[in-house]
């Protein structure tokens, strides 16, 4: 996983100009952080943060990217994007083949909270 993670730092540094090939960085860089259960640094998370912010409507892309991430963001943080998610989820503005990318992300954060021992906010869910 190190080195994936390594060949892709340097594949996106030599194209910074490529989104995906930055998020996959961040997924992987995401699983080595998970095995030591740490969070990303501010600069990387306010990245993220700034993604998910101009998402107006998830399609499953976004949702994978959150699935993937989530347990490298304070979970404070990504609260109000798990709201968005659930209202447009509930309003079936979420396409149904992306409902098993949903319950992954409510998994995950759910575990990002019980690992950053921030469980108050279980109850927002």
């Amino acid at each position: 996983m190190d080195q994936l993670t390594q060949l892709l730092q340097s594949d996106t540094i030599k194209n910074p100009s490529d989104p995906f090939m930055r998020h996959y960085y961040l997924m992987s860089l995401s699983t080595l952080y998970h095995l030591d259960f740490l969070v990303a640094s501010i600069d990387d998370q306010n990245e993220l943060i700034d993604y998910f912010f101009n998402i107006s409507y998830w399609q499953f892309y976004d949702l994978c990217l959150l699935a993937n991430v989530v347990n490298m963001i304070h979970v404070e943080r990504i609260t109000p994007y798990i709201s968005d998610i659930l209202k447009q989820y509930a309003t079936n503005n979420i396409p149904t083949a992306s409902v098993e990318t949903v319950s992954k992300i409510l998994i995950n954060a759910l575990e990002t909270s019980i690992i950053q021992k921030k469980m108050t906010l279980l109850d927002t869910y």
